[in-house]
């Protein structure tokens, strides 16, 4: 089997999203690229979380072509390929269905950067891209330029999306916004939320990135 190891991973942080609200049934879908060969491992098409297993996982070509699966690959197969190529700097891309990001996304309301261990992971307020229907290579296109550089995007109408350099970053992200997201609608029943300031905002990415760059290392060092 192809990317035994890389496939496992996948299927336990797909278990990990449904487990933990991000998607329910059988919405969202998840992928993670393996730097060395280039190909991706992603979620099937229908998968039931809870079940799922390595060899449930599909991998395909950096052009969604399958290279190697019992099952078809997610409908999202080409946006998640799309994304990957552009974004060299990143591996790992979640297609989510959390309860209050997907709210906001109903009524564009953007998600402002109010909570100090949020606005350190997500780094900038998250873009929203206007509805359109998903599946089609325009569609890719739509959500790629609507997420730029950044770490997150919001579905007008739909859901959310996160992407990361690994599967553990890319779940912590997809958190980071949905918990924004739900402390900003809760906090605007209080009263005004008070947002961070763009110099309070760069001050903590560059601190929680530098942890992270350690950890990193670290975890390297310890699985060499």
């Amino acid at each position: 089997m192809l990317l035994p190891d890389l496939r496992e991973e996948v299927a336990r942080y797909a278990q990990k999203m449904y487990a933990s609200g991000l998607v329910r049934a059988t919405q969202g879908n998840l992928s993670a690229r393996d730097p060395s060969t280039q190909l991706i491992c992603i979620t099937p098409s229908g998968a039931d979380y809870q079940t799922l297993l390595a060899e449930d996982i599909v991998v395909v070509d950096a052009f969604a072509h399958v290279v190697e699966g019992r099952w078809k690959p997610s409908v999202e197969t080409p946006l998640h390929t799309y994304i990957l190529r552009r974004r060299p700097d990143i591996h790992c891309v979640m297609h989510t269905h959390s309860l209050y990001a997907s709210a906001c996304s109903t009524v564009y309301q953007r998600i402002p950067m109010i909570l100090a261990e949020s606005a350190a992971c997500l780094g900038a307020e998250i873009p929203i891209a206007p509805y359109q229907i998903s599946g089609t290579p325009e569609f890719a296109e739509l959500i790629a330029n609507t997420l730029g550089d950044g770490p997150a995007v919001i579905w007008g109408n739909h859901g959310a999306m996160v992407v990361g350099t690994t599967l553990a970053l890319t779940f912590s992200t997809a958190h980071a916004l949905e918990d924004t997201a739900q402390v900003y609608a809760i906090a605007k029943q209080l009263g005004t939320p008070v947002e961070l300031s763009r110099e309070q905002i760069t001050a903590l990415r560059s601190h929680w990135l530098q942890g992270y760059q350690q950890t990193s290392i670290e975890e390297k060092a310890a699985r060499s």
